[in-house]
């Protein structure tokens, strides 16, 4: 069963690295200020910077958001600052920004980038995020990485990302468990994130009966919309308005 306080989570379709388009980059705070003119939750992705910073960003290497070359872990501060996405004036913002560009205006579903700077990155995040008052779920495929949350800060609202993970650069023993949710039990997930071209799956299924929310991700079409409707409880989207 949805934890008491939790209605937001399923109330309105979550805006993927905000309300984004040609003008306003993913994981830019215009894209965050349009979702939140629009009252859409915001998705967003955070990873560990070399220095320590909290880059906001989806992908681990800079070329296709910047043009620039190198990964998001390896590059100082500075120079992420001195970049631009795709070719706008907006630039990757860091946590902190978001925070504060947002204040609560919606809710927020922050995806931690674990593959890299695994530990560090709980502490640095959960640091972060003390004395934000907006409402906020954190969420992650490894659920290693939520098991550490959830010891650290029981009340967070923990999502556990998953998918078959075709194509992924996981193992065929990580792909066995990982899709099957086997490692759930580890965070206590309040809700399950599930790649759409996966359902139904009776992993998900399972969890819908047993109270825990299922939201389907990435939403991009108005017949992925509808599909969603039948096999989860929110979705998260781009490129279409629910």
């Amino acid at each position: 069963m949805l934890r008491p306080g939790l209605a937001w989570l399923l109330a309105r379709p979550v805006a993927h690295r905000g309300l984004h388009d040609a003008l306003r980059p993913e994981n830019s705070l215009a894209a965050f200020d349009a979702a939140c003119d629009a009252g859409y939750p915001i998705e967003l992705d955070v990873h560990l910077g070399a220095d320590g910073s909290l880059p906001v960003f989806h992908d681990e290497t800079l070329v296709r958001m910047t043009g620039a070359p190198g990964g998001i872990h390896d590059t100082p501060r500075a120079r992420l600052d001195a970049l631009r996405l795709a070719g706008t004036d907006e630039p990757i913002p860091q946590l902190a920004d978001v925070l504060a560009r947002v204040r609560g205006r919606v809710p927020l579903v922050i995806e931690l980038k674990a593959r890299r700077g695994g530990p560090a990155l709980v502490p640095a995040v959960l640091d972060a995020l003390a004395g934000y008052r907006g409402e906020l779920a954190l969420q992650s495929f490894d659920p290693r990485t939520l098991a550490a949350i959830r010891q650290r800060d029981p009340s967070r609202v923990l999502g556990l990302l998953s998918s078959d993970f075709r194509g992924g650069d996981v193992s065929r023993l990580e792909r066995f468990v990982l899709r099957r949710l086997l490692l759930a039990p580890l965070s206590r997930p309040d809700y399950i994130g599930y790649e759409l071209r996966c359902l139904p799956y009776w992993a998900t299924s399972l969890a819908r009966r047993l109270g825990t929310p299922v939201l389907a991700w990435t939403i991009r079409t108005a017949q992925d919309l509808s599909r969603s409707r039948r096999f989860a409880d929110n979705c998260i989207f781009e490129g279409v308005r629910p």
